[in-house]
Parts: C-alpha cells; structure tokens; sequence
C-alpha cells in the first residue's frame, strides 16, 4: 500500500472548493476524515506535509483551500508569490506585520521591481484575515465535511475531526460552534472563540506556545466557560514556546514540542474517532 496525495475538486454550495487530500490506498473500508485547516500561508508545502502525516496514520486528510474562489486561488496570493511574501514578512519584527506604514516602510527597502508585487499580495493577504471573511471560511469547511460523511467513498458515514493552525486553530474551534455532528476539534495556537459555545458538542483540544501572550491570555476564559458548560475542553501551554511552534517551516520551530504536540493529537483523534 502506498499514501496517494493530490488535489481534487469538491462541490460546495457556493461553487468548487479545492482540496488537497491524502489517503493510504488501496484500503476498501471507510476511515475517519481530518480536516486540516490552513495557517495565514494557504494550503502550502507545510499543510501539504500535514495532510500526509494524518494520512500515514491511517485517516482521510483532506486541507481545503480556504483562499481559492470557486476553485480558483488568486493570482495575489499564487504559490510562488505567498512564498515570497512569507520571506518578506519573517525578515522584519512581527509587530510590523499588522501595521501598514511600517510594511511599507519595509516594503519600500525591497529592490523596486518587488515592491508593487509585495504590496498587492500583502494587501490581499492581510484582507483575507477579516473578521468578516470568517463566514465563508466556515462554510467551506462544513461543505467539506458534509462531502466526507456523506458524499466521498473513503470516508462515508465515518467521523470528521479538524486541525488547524493560527488562522486555521482558529476556525477548528469555531466549525465545533457551528457543526454539531463535528467529532473533534484540534486547536494549535488558534484564537477561542467568542460566541456559540453552548453549540459545542464535541470535545477539543489546544496547544499553545507559552510566549504567545496574545493567544494564551485568552484562554482561561473560554476554558472557565466551556467548564461552565458542561463542555470538554484541554489545554496545553508549552513553556518558552512562541507562536507557530509547529511550523518548521517557520523561525519559532521547536522540535521538541512540536513532537510531543504531534503525539497529543494522534492520541485524541484516535480517542475521538474510535466507535
């Protein structure tokens, strides 16, 4: 047997969503699903690898491309042109990401026939992180989890579970809002959310980097209200760790977490999964 990973076409109800989904094949039984939800970087190399990880381990893992229209990714915010803005951005302090007049500065440092394309892509880019884009993440991925329970061969009547990173930690927790056949969220260094709580019927689990104040701040709160609630919520904070520490493809990679973290979460979707 070997793992077969491509990417494929998926009917939303709002168009074609691109999916990159991996499986060990030939299998004939159906296996759970893992959603594998992008960071702010799209479904690039490191969510590809991702996907693949889930899929050696037995489960159907399927990353949706949340920044592709009707199937489409925007020139914008193209393979080649995320890589470079990635590069950009982890050339200069994080504080700069979000404040426009220091990107520019930034950004008017780079040779002058990069400058136009930095600028369009991170326009793009940082547009996508939105409040109000949200919704429409949402709703690709439960069009995408109703096409693995109830649609895709592999995965048919099976349970569908989530991880995902940053933007995406964040979205696993909120699609645990608002799916209630939803099996399991995995949360890594994604901001709680605010609303819906009393919809969560699954239990969820987040890893967090104890430097990533902004994020881990945030949690006793949702864990104090989720307790509240009767819901099943576990965090872990890795000391010293900083945001991303998964990632290593990132500056803030941390072997040793990112393992213990990877081990954590086989652990749970297998608790979760298991019927």
């Amino acid at each position: 047997m070997s793992l077969q990973s491509e990417w494929q076409s998926v009917k939303g109800t709002n168009g074609e969503i691109r999916a990159y989904i991996s499986s060990i094949e030939p299998v004939t039984e159906p296996r759970p699903t893992i959603l594998v939800i992008q960071e702010v970087w799209g479904v690039d190399s490191h969510i590809q690898d991702i996907v693949e990880r889930f899929a050696g381990a037995g489960y159907v893992a399927i990353a949706p491309d949340l920044f592709a229209d009707n199937g489409v990714r925007p020139e914008e915010l193209s393979v080649e042109r995320m890589v470079e803005a990635k590069s950009f951005l982890h050339s200069i302090p994080h504080t700069s990401w979000f404040n426009p007049n220091d990107r520019e500065s930034a950004i008017l440092q780079q040779p002058s026939e990069k400058q136009e394309t930095l600028r369009t892509t991170l326009t793009t880019l940082f547009g996508m992180l939105d409040p109000s884009k949200s919704e429409s993440f949402i709703r690709i991925l439960k069009d995408t989890a109703d096409y693995a329970r109830n649609s895709f061969e592999k995965t048919k009547g099976m349970p569908v579970t989530s991880v995902g990173f940053c933007l995406g930690g964040a979205l696993s927790a909120s699609l645990a809002t608002q799916d209630n056949k939803h099996a399991g969220s995995v949360v890594f260094y994604g901001r709680p959310p605010q609303q819906n709580i009393d919809n969560i019927e699954c239990p969820v689990l987040g890893l967090y980097g104890g430097e990533d104040k902004n994020i881990t701040n945030l949690i006793p709160a949702f864990e104090a209200e989720m307790k509240k609630k009767g819901k099943t919520f576990e965090a872990i904070v890795y000391p010293n760790a900083h945001h991303a520490f998964f990632n290593d493809t990132n500056p803030t990679f941390n072997s040793n977490y990112a393992r213990d973290a990877f081990a954590r979460t086989l652990t749970f979707l297998n608790r979760v999964t298991t019927t």
